[in-house]
């Protein structure tokens, strides 16, 4: 079997490389977990608790699945994706921001602003930029090598 990279280059790449990515998915993942049940229960307090939370629970999971198929696409080599995670960050920062008005715990308000803030810091900061360009070399490469074996495929089937 071909390697793209020897364990010496994975390991410093991972040294490198992954805190950031780790810690930007966790923001990520955590602004969805405190900023989404947050809205509904403020801005939709005429729903029964039982319904609010089912909404809640499967909107926040649908997101989580969202942001992670996203990231997944980011390893892969396609960087455009991550635009979609951006978006979702700055929808859930501005949906947290108004619930002041609806007195929320100032902990999780806090949070609620924090982690969306943190989560775009993070995916704009050098290293995680500097991520996504070795991904997209890794998926070059990968590509370059796949162009190769069909090629030599094609030769041996003639």
């Amino acid at each position: 079997m071909m390697y793209l990279m020897t364990f010496e280059e994975l390991w410093s790449f991972l040294k490198r490389y992954f805190p950031v990515f780790a810690a930007a998915n966790f923001a990520q993942i955590l602004a969805l977990g405190i900023g989404i049940p947050m809205m509904f229960d403020s801005y939709f307090d005429a729903l029964p608790v039982g319904e609010n939370l089912k909404y809640s629970f499967f909107s926040t999971l649908g997101s989580a699945l969202i942001v992670a198929h996203c990231n997944l696409m980011l390893v892969r080599g396609y960087p455009t994706w991550l635009w979609i995670s951006v978006v979702i960050m700055f929808l859930c920062l501005l949906g947290v921001l108004p619930t002041i008005e609806y007195r929320p715990h100032k902990v999780f308000y806090v949070l609620g602003i924090v982690f969306p803030l943190l989560a775009l810091l993070l995916l704009n900061s050098k290293r995680h930029r500097e991520a996504r360009n070795e991904w997209v070399k890794q998926r070059q490469k990968r590509q370059r090598i796949s162009r190769i074996i069909r090629t030599q495929r094609q030769k041996v089937r003639r």
